[in-house]
This record gives structure tokens, sequence and C-alpha cells, in this order.
């Protein structure tokens, strides 16, 4: 056996507050006559709490109510005295035990008053009543690491409306955003070399990456960037410079890879940005850029012959056409009873390329044509392929 000396560590699961008035009362900074003023003023305090989160005729409220300003007095003595028992027992000596309670309480109202997400104008919050019932009974390591947070995202939402005031845009219109993308959308703004004093609105951030992906950066982007920088307050420099960086190895390689098609790029930019409201103006012109793929591939047809066309070879996995030979055909049925006819191609196509008001016909018109087509398409017995074939002639263009 080791001769090593063995040492115990010892947790003391006591409430903070009971640690501190035995301290107290040992070390005789607490005297026995402040322990009457407690138990005299603890039954008051338990009755105003069971009655606000329920009823004080009721003992499972009373018991409720216990443990509630106990751990009340304590959130507050330990986190104004740092776990310090001396200086806990010193508070605890010159204030009243009601006093301390509602100390404790109103750290937790204070909490609940401060952001729970780094969304601007949450239309929906936990009423005061509700946080103080189930925060009443945590911890102060819970209230810490719940403030910390809180801080961070009140810090986020105050850079946020730095950027804002800057572009232009008020507080009422930002009501739900996440904030972070509107950090986001100035660090681009000013990135990509653009002077403008307000937020772009959808057509105006497709200019913006489209130009990024034919012309590249500007010089005077990164010009931009350094003197807001000089002017941003040190509070907000951290989370400028993190914003910047997630554009800059998140965004920016996707938006100069011209194998990705322009209108997938906005799709799956535009929900990390935040972007000004636009009239129908504007949406035609967003429009027309986002389906400029869809036009490509459709030809401008619209007809569920050529667009299921279409489908069927996504299906397959065989490049689009808007019209199949019948020999093109026999080698498509047969690649579909080889490598399968799958339904995912089709609709990550309709979500990524078809115009918006059209997608959910689209993806109507795909499930309710998949299922007939998987079961003539993948018959078995239909060795010679011609009913398959004839099912393709009766719903796609087949030459």
């Amino acid at each position: 056996m080791s001769d090593r000396p063995q040492q115990i560590v010892v947790f003391d699961q006591r409430p903070f507050f009971e640690q501190v008035l035995v301290h107290g009362l040992q070390n005789r900074i607490i005297a026995q006559e402040r322990v009457t003023d407690i138990l005299n003023d603890a039954p008051k305090g338990m009755v105003q709490i069971a009655e606000y989160f329920g009823s004080q005729y009721l003992r499972p409220n009373i018991e409720a109510a216990r443990e509630r300003i106990v751990n009340l007095v304590s959130l507050f003595l330990e986190e104004n005295s740092a776990g310090d028992l001396d200086k806990a027992a010193r508070s605890l000596r010159d204030h009243t035990f009601l006093s301390l309670s509602r100390g404790g309480s109103e750290m937790l109202k204070s909490l609940w008053a401060m952001p729970e997400d780094e969304s601007f104008g949450m239309l929906v919050r936990q009423s005061q009543k509700e946080f103080l019932a189930e925060w009443s009974l945590r911890n102060l390591a819970d209230y810490r690491q719940a403030l910390e947070q809180r801080r961070a995202y009140q810090l986020t939402i105050s850079a946020a409306l730095w950027f804002a005031e800057r572009l232009g845009v008020p507080e009422s219109s930002i009501s739900t955003v996440a904030v972070e993308s509107i950090i986001r959308t100035a660090m681009l703004l000013y990135l990509s070399g653009s002077m403008a004093a307000s937020i772009p609105n959808a057509a105006e951030f497709a200019d913006i990456l489209a130009a990024i992906r034919k012309k590249g950066l500007p010089a005077k982007g990164r010009k931009l960037v350094k003197e807001i920088f000089k002017e941003l307050p040190e509070a907000y420099q951290a989370l400028a410079s993190r914003q910047l960086n997630r554009l800059e190895t998140e965004d920016l390689p996707r938006i100069v890879d011209a194998s990705r098609p322009l209108s997938q790029l906005l799709r799956e930019l535009e929900p990390l940005y935040f972007l000004r409201d636009f009239g129908p103006e504007d949406a035609s012109q967003f429009d027309a850029m986002v389906s400029h793929e869809w036009q490509k591939m459709t030809g401008g047809k619209t007809d569920d012959d050529t667009l299921l066309t279409l489908f069927v070879c996504l299906a397959t996995d065989t490049p689009p056409k808007r019209a199949l030979t019948r020999t093109a055909a026999r080698a498509l049925i047969r690649k579909a009873r080889t490598d399968g006819f799958k339904r995912p191609p089709v609709l990550a196509f309709v979500r990524s390329f078809a115009p918006y008001e059209m997608q959910d016909d689209l993806e109507a018109l795909w499930k309710d044509f998949f299922l007939a087509a998987e079961s003539e398409l993948l018959d078995a017995s239909d060795t010679t392929l011609v009913k398959a074939l004839t099912f393709l002639k009766e719903n796609c263009v087949v030459l």
C-alpha cells in the first residue's frame, strides 16, 4: 500500500445560505439575535412567495416557497460575495432576510429582461412569472452560465444595431431578425466595395454575388473594411471579425465557384444575410435571375410532357433532355432497371432551379407521376419493354 498521504475533498451540498449562517455563528460574525430575526422574517417571505406562485394555503406551495426563498438568498449572497463566507456572513448580518431574498429575485428579473437569443425583438417571451418559477430553484452555476450567454447575445445585438444605423436601417424593421445576419451583410457590402448606405434587397444581393463571381473582390473593398474597423467600437471588433471570417472562408469559395448555378447559390446564402423588403419590380428582376438556369434546362417550355421527360432523365442519372428518341427511351428504361429509379434528384432539381411560384405544383406533378412510372418502368415481366415504352410515350416526349 502506498505511503503517499490521501487527500479527501469534501463537497458541501448544503444551500449557500446555510453554509454562511453556520460559518457566521461559528466565527461570531452573526449573533444569536440575528438568527431570531431570520426565523421571524422567513415565514413572511414564504407566504408572499407561495401566494405569488399559487396559494399560501396549500402545503406543497409552502414547501416550495421555503426552498425558493432559501435559494434566492443563497444566489444573492454567493454572487455578491464571490463565494467568500466571511463577506457573505457580514452581508447576512447587516441586511434583513427579506431584503436578501428580494436581491436574489432582482438578479433573476434582470436576467429575464436580457435577450434569450441573438434575435432582435422576440415575438414570444416566457413570462416573468414563469421564468421566476423555474429560476428561483436553479443554482448559481446555472445563473452565471445564462448571464454570460445573455450578455453575449446583448453585445451581438448592440453591434448589429451599430451597423444597422450606419446602413440606414431603423430598429422597427429588424424585429425577430437573427442579428448576426446584419453584421454579415454589412461585411459583404464593404468587402464588395459597395458605398451604398443601405441594406440590399434580394435583387441587389444577387447583383453583388454576380459581380464578385465575374470580377472578384475589388481592392477598395479591403480598404473599406479596414476603415470600418477603425470606426468600430472595440467591444464589437471580435464579433465583426468573426462574421468577416465566415464570409471569407465559407461564403466566398461558393460565390466564386462557377460550377455552382447562381440560382442555387442565392437560395443557399440568402437565409444567412439580412435583406430589405422589395416590391413587385424587384421581385420580377430577382425571379428572372434565379430562373435563368431553369429557362436554360427547359428551353422555356412549361408543358407537363417536357418537364416529365427532364424528370425521368434526372431520376435515372441520365443527362437531362427535353425529348427522347425511341432508342434513348429504351436505354433509359434499361438504366432504370439496372441502377434504380430515384425520386430525390428531381425534388432537389425543382427546389434549386424552378421559379418559386412553380415549385409546389411541380413537386405534386412529380409525386403523382413517380409511383406509376416506378411500376411501369421497372416491371420485370415486360421483357420487350413495350409496356414501358408506351408509358413513356403517353407521359413524356418520345420522338
